[in-house]
């Protein structure tokens, strides 16, 4: 009987090491799927942060765009009103100078 008893522990040994190397395989499965699932939602974080990001430097640099849009554009009315204002002021005397150049006068 000693030798059954020993072949049964052997079988039982074997059945044993073959349900733990399942159980093995099969947590490594779920660890993976684990892993993957856990890669893949880092990745949509990382990438819904970047674009959160990228937004606000849009933003930002719309922001400074448009602030030194208006300044060009103040810029070029106050030259502008400069310009009226001296043609204002010597539009005469321009009209006088032009028309004596053009019937020969001296001005």
């Amino acid at each position: 009987m000693e030798y059954l008893d020993m072949v049964r522990q052997i079988v039982a040994a074997e059945h044993n090491a073959k349900t733990l190397a399942e159980e093995g395989r099969r947590q490594q499965e779920q660890l993976q799927a684990g892993l993957e699932g856990e890669i893949d939602r880092l990745r949509a974080d990382y990438m819904e942060r970047a674009r959160r990001r990228v937004e606000l430097v849009e933003q930002t640099e719309r922001a400074g765009a448009e602030e030194t849009i208006a300044r060009l554009d103040e810029k070029q009315r106050q030259a502008m009103k400069r310009v009226e204002t001296v043609y204002e002021q010597n539009r005469e005397a321009w009209a006088d100078t032009l028309f004596s150049l053009i019937v020969g006068e001296r001005p």
